[in-house]
Parts: structure tokens; sequence; C-alpha cells
């Protein structure tokens, strides 16, 4: 099932869009939001594979959605909503990694078609990037027979070790998978797959968990209010570190405090080669 998510302003377009019959076509809706900030809350930390977004909200358009997106998820596909009087302002978007867009007003069978088109292509390009892991496989496997096996795998554990110590360092920015990318010399492809494959899990869930790490350190070894505590990990929306606490912690900030529970090193293991 592809992972849809829906953002518009306007009630009667999310409502009709929330009826088409998505998962007889092997699509979940994840999401019906009304706004780009809800989004941008949203995709910060759930996945997903496709977003049809409308192109002008108030708060947060539906260019800098997109771009945040393809930050985080640079496989993603996405659509836009537009109007007759936004139509060159969405064709100049496309420069920008959009996958396509779709003139207001269209019918059910017009979006359908362009969603199915765009989870095709997600398809078709996850399917050549499975290949090139398996070809990068078979070229690390060849290497190995001049490489001594333990040494390739020091110099893994060193190099992911750096990378999860990157983000340790810097949790407390506005600090996004491009960044990091950068910051190594990577594509942002190669970097989300590669950090998936040695930990396991991907990079916002990373970047998450160990915002959430020092959060629960400055819940229980500070007096500092959560608003505070917010602006020290990055995260700028407080209603948003609420819900994201209890889902990491099961509890909120304040029943954590309280408990006196002491905060586990999410990611220790990986740092330890980096001298953390």
């Amino acid at each position: 099932m592809y992972r849809l998510l829906i953002v518009d302003d306007e009630a009667i377009i999310r409502q009709g869009l929330g009826m088409l019959p998505w998962k007889e076509n092997e699509i979940e809706v994840v999401g019906i939001l009304k706004d780009g900030i809800e989004a941008e809350e949203w995709i910060d930390s759930q996945e997903i594979d496709i977003l049809l977004t409308d192109i002008r909200m108030p708060g947060l358009s539906g260019i800098e959605l997109a771009k945040r997106t393809l930050q985080n998820y640079p496989d993603a596909k996405v659509i836009l909503l537009t109007g007759y009087g936004e139509f060159e302002y969405a064709r100049e978007a496309i420069s920008l990694g959009v996958s396509d867009y779709i003139l207001k007003p269209s019918t059910p069978d017009e979006i359908m078609a362009c969603v199915k088109n765009a989870c095709e292509k997600f398809n078709q390009e996850k399917k050549t990037k499975i290949k090139l892991e398996e070809l990068e496989s078979k070229i690390q496997g060849y290497s190995a027979l001049v490489k001594p096996a333990e040494e390739i795998l020091e110099a893994e554990e060193e190099r992911i070790g750096k990378i999860i110590k990157y983000i340790y360092e810097n949790y407390d920015r506005e600090l996004s998978l491009s960044v990091l990318s950068e910051e190594f010399h990577f594509t942002t492809v190669y970097m989300s797959h590669y950090i998936k494959k040695e930990t396991g899990y991907t990079f916002l869930e990373i970047l998450t968990s160990v915002r959430m790490y020092y959060a629960a350190k400055y819940l229980t070894e500070t007096k500092l209010k959560n608003g505070e505590i917010c602006s020290k990990i990055g995260i700028s929306d407080e209603r948003y570190f609420g819900q994201i606490f209890k889902k990491n912690y099961g509890m909120t900030p304040y029943e954590y405090r309280k408990s006196g529970s002491h905060a586990v090193n999410p990611f220790q293991k990986f740092t330890e080669t980096a001298q953390l």
C-alpha cells in the first residue's frame, strides 16, 4: 500500500478527496489535514510516499510544504492542486522536484489517475534503487576478497558512528536529511538508505529519539518549562512536543518529570566508535 497524505484548507475538497476509492487502488490515506503547518508536523514524525496538497494555504504554502517533504523523504512524490490563476506557479514548482499538478476543478477519475501515476513512478524508482543496492552489495563482496572483513566492518562502524554523533551534536538545530548528506558528501537518497541499512531506523526516527532523550534529561535534571525545553531541542511547537514525547515514553512530560525516571541513551552503541 502506498502512503498518501492529503492537505487542503477547503473542507469540501478534503471531504471529496477522502471519499475517493483509494484502498481499491492500493493506496492508504494516512492523513487528511487542513493546512501546511499541521502537515509539516506530520511529516516530521511519520513517513509518506505521496503528498497531495493545495498550492495556496494559510500559514505554509504547498510549495514550502513540498520542499520540506522532499527534504525529509527524497523518494516521495508531490502533487499540487492548483487553480487556473496559479498554473504558471505550479509549472515552476516542477523544477523544485514536484512530480505533477492537478488543475481545479478536476474529476475524481483525473485525480485518481494522477495519483496512481505518481505511485507507479515511486514504485519504479524504488525497484531501481533496490537493484543499485544489490549491485553495491556485490561490489562490496568483491572488495572483501581484497580487504580483510574485519577492517571493512570497523570502517563501516566508524562511519555510521560519525553520522550518529553528528546528529547528537546538532539535534537542537533545524537538522534535515539534506544538511546531513551535505556534511558527509553523500546524496540524500544514499544517506537515507545507508542509515536505515546500518541502524534499522530512519533518519527522522533517530533524530526524534535523540531529541526526546535530551528532553527527558532536561525534565529530570532541570526545572526548565516545556517551552524552554522545546527551544533547546530544535522543536518550535510545544503541543507537538507533548504529543511526540508521550508517543516515545508513554507519558506526558509532566508525568515523566514526576516519575523520577532516567533517560536511556537510545543510540549509544553506534557512537562509541566515534567517541561521543
